[in-house]
């Protein structure tokens, strides 16, 4: 594997401060326009109050070492105040007062699951781990990086989308990652092949995003649902197998021992 795919991830999360504080400072905006608007009715000492803890929870942020500490106080300390806010005072708002600030929390939702995916992958690359567990983190990294771009693709800016498209298109043009049946054990061919579909997958993911935020939404022809379904089974397939040795297995032993289901 490329030290270059390693090193792009690895920037990607040390960027995880600057992320949430860029968020953190877009959702301090929106609050401001919030409490300044007519129809707020918020009292200007508890609207400065919010703003404070807004400025507090940045500054935590930027104290911690970790991308997971960095989360985690995001998620501690900021999510419980905002919760605070709409539940006091969505009564007295238009019901898409919040929706600026909802798009940012699902930013940084999707932005969580990434350091989680991301940081899976990144196993892949200790010297000491064997090939198996190598490509089976890779594999289930970008498992979970199809499976979070399904809910909050919609909500990443396109700097973002196009880092991703690269790491992905980095793994999927990997030599080192070809799968090569006569050469390689059945578990590394199988997570090998698994990794391909699934980058394949995250590629369609994105171009079929790009599309349609080209043109008007529609509904999903028929032939794209099948294609979606075909995706979703070609990700999986090492798992559907994997599972599928262990059923014959427990069969096996079942049998042996004279166990009765």
């Amino acid at each position: 594997m490329t030290v270059t795919t390693e090193n792009s991830i690895r920037a990607l999360l040390s960027n995880t401060e600057e992320v949430m504080l860029g968020e953190l400072s877009l959702i301090k905006h929106s609050l401001e326009k919030l409490f300044e608007s007519d129809e707020a009715r918020i009292p200007k000492e508890e609207s400065f109050n919010y703003l404070l803890k807004i400025v507090e929870v940045s500054e935590r942020i930027r104290a911690a070492k970790y991308p997971r500490q960095k989360s985690d106080i995001y998620y501690s300390e900021y999510r419980p105040f905002f919760s605070e806010l709409k539940a006091k005072y969505s009564d007295f708002l238009a019901s898409d007062t919040f929706k600026e600030i909802e798009d940012h929390e699902k930013y940084m939702d999707g932005f969580r699951e990434l350091i989680i995916a991301l940081g899976i992958m990144l196993a892949a690359f200790e010297e000491e781990i064997d090939r198996v567990h190598q490509y089976g983190a890779l594999y289930t990294g970008m498992v979970g990086l199809s499976e979070l771009l399904e809910e909050y693709l919609l909500y990443f800016p396109q700097d973002l989308i196009e880092y991703l498209k690269n790491i992905t298109l980095a793994f999927l043009n990997d030599s080192s990652l070809k799968p090569d049946k006569a050469n390689q054990n059945e578990s590394d061919f199988s997570y090998l092949v698994g990794l391909k579909n699934t980058a394949r997958a995250v590629l369609w993911q994105i171009e079929e995003n790009r599309t349609r935020s080209e043109k008007p939404r529609s509904i999903d022809s028929h032939s794209n649902q099948i294609f979606t379904r075909e995706m979703q089974i070609q990700k999986n397939q090492p798992a559907m197998d994997w599972l599928k040795s262990e059923l014959e297995q427990i069969e096996i032993i079942r049998k042996a021992k004279g166990w009765k289901l």
